[in-house]
């Protein structure tokens, strides 16, 4: 595809009903309807009559979602690329340039993945913004109806903001479909990001009953969306916020801690609170197939600096960590994902949202907050099921560095959890300059892409160091 900077990619990638639904064979059929529309009908008013056709544009941002943009569990996903960018992952293999560009931090303006995190960002969002647009103009939709689904889309702008700005700092926060506006936008502050961000969450938190739980997790509820408000709180520096929705997700959500540490990645796990669907029956995650490996070397394994931090007697290093060896040397890799191959029955689904992490942003945001016993509560809970002891120190700094040291082993290889959490936490440069020889402050940032910038000088100036 030609270079293009947003308005003109999100204008070319019009959300039309028969690209729509073309598309919906990424999806699974028993959660979506599939619903034919001729080329031509592509305003909003026609596209959203009624409830089976935002019922597939949905699915159809859900199959993105899992294929194509920057959560994919592929190696052109931010599991994996940013576990190699931060210290999680080792790079075996000397064939693959475009993962030794993360592992060394020498990500560079041109570079492809880049592109696709925010082409592929921006599309998603696109997308959102079409469905909220075309079900606020629809007069056949139940108002019950049109809340849920404008909750729903504006869940999804909301995440996906959250994951560019984290990825590149200052982004323009879209609203709008038009591509008169879209095509000339500017960055916005961070901080303006948070504030259209939480708005979003907040309105869609509202739009969405607390009573309709998706039984299967696959698609955004109530209760995922105060997750990721409470994350998002945590990330903005508001402790007392965040730590009312984590609580309000551990005691209202319904979901519970899978005690088995080999069930909690499986699709019935109690902890998941939002998972993507599979294409087909049978198939599993694409986290299984990427990270499980069979023969020494791996392209990719653990670092020794993730090995090192698990505590003496943790069952997760038996449960979540797998090895290979050559009789010689022994490589280790995720194993959170069991499921490397197709399976007669759909085993694993891929988790974007569980509860373990909630519990974890109660712990630092009560922390945080002085409430040191409360962090105390949250955080042995989640060492505990771990097979370790609790802690019990009154210090709060003892106490935070407990809790990032348990997020470290608990989110690992999950969606870029660690390298966010070196940024917020101010330790990205005196960890990860300790362990990379040409680390820079400027890395805390991915560079926007080249082509953007050619295309659209608002979006300038380039983050520093780029």
């Amino acid at each position: 595809m030609k270079n293009k900077n947003i308005s003109v990619l999100i204008n070319i990638r019009l959300f039309i009903g028969s690209i729509l639904i073309l598309n919906l064979g990424l999806f699974s059929c028993e959660d979506f309807v599939d619903v034919d529309l001729p080329q031509d009908q592509i305003t909003g008013e026609v596209v959203f009559k009624d409830n089976a056709t935002v019922e597939a544009a949905l699915g159809h941002i859900y199959a993105q979602l899992r294929e194509t943009a920057f959560s994919n569990g592929r190696s052109s996903g931010v599991s994996y690329l940013m576990g190699h960018y931060a210290d999680e992952l080792d790079l075996n293999a000397i064939d693959l340039p475009n993962v030794q560009v993360y592992a060394d931090n020498n990500v560079l303006p041109s570079d492809n993945t880049v592109k696709s995190f925010w082409d592929t960002g921006y599309a998603v969002i696109y997308e959102a913004n079409r469905i909220i647009e075309g079900v606020g103009a629809s007069s056949e939709l139940l108002e019950a109806d049109r809340e849920r689904f404008m909750g729903e889309a504006k869940f999804i702008r909301g995440y996906v903001h959250f994951y560019l700005m984290n990825l590149f700092g200052p982004v323009p926060y879209i609203t709008d479909t038009d591509y008169r506006i879209n095509r000339e936008v500017a960055r916005m502050k961070v901080e303006e990001v948070y504030q259209y961000l939480i708005a979003d969450l907040l309105e869609a938190k509202g739009s969405l009953p607390t009573g309709m739980v998706h039984p299967s997790k696959l698609r955004v509820d109530h209760w995922t969306v105060s997750a990721l408000l409470a994350r998002t709180y945590l990330y903005h520096g508001e402790w007392d916020r965040a730590l009312s929705e984590a609580n309000y997700v551990i005691s209202g959500s319904g979901a519970s801690l899978e005690a088995d540490l080999d069930k909690v990645f499986l699709t019935e796990s109690p902890e998941t609170l939002w998972q993507l669907d599979v294409a087909m029956n049978g198939t599993n995650t694409y986290e299984g197939f990427t990270f499980i490996v069979n023969a020494p070397p791996p392209n990719s394994s653990l670092s020794t600096t993730l090995i090192a931090g698990f505590e003496i007697g943790d069952q997760r290093l038996s449960s979540w960590v797998g090895s290979v060896s050559d009789g010689s040397s022994t490589w280790y890799f995720p194993y959170k994902y069991k499921q490397g191959t197709n399976t007669e029955q759909t085993l694993e689904r891929s988790i974007m949202v569980r509860l373990g992490e909630v519990y974890l942003i109660a712990a630092e945001a009560a922390a945080r907050s002085g409430a040191l016993s409360e962090a105390l509560s949250r955080l042995n809970a989640i060492r505990s099921r771990a097979g370790l002891p609790v802690i019990a120190s009154v210090d709060q700094g003892v106490v935070l560095e407990a809790i990032w040291d348990e997020r470290q082993v608990e989110l690992f290889t999950e969606l870029g959890h660690r390298f966010f959490d070196l940024k917020r936490t101010g330790r990205v440069t005196e960890v990860l300059g300790a362990l990379k020889p040409d680390w820079q402050n400027t890395d805390r940032l991915l560079p926007l892409p080249e082509s953007e910038l050619l295309i659209n000088p608002n979006l300038e100036p380039q983050n520093e160091g780029y």
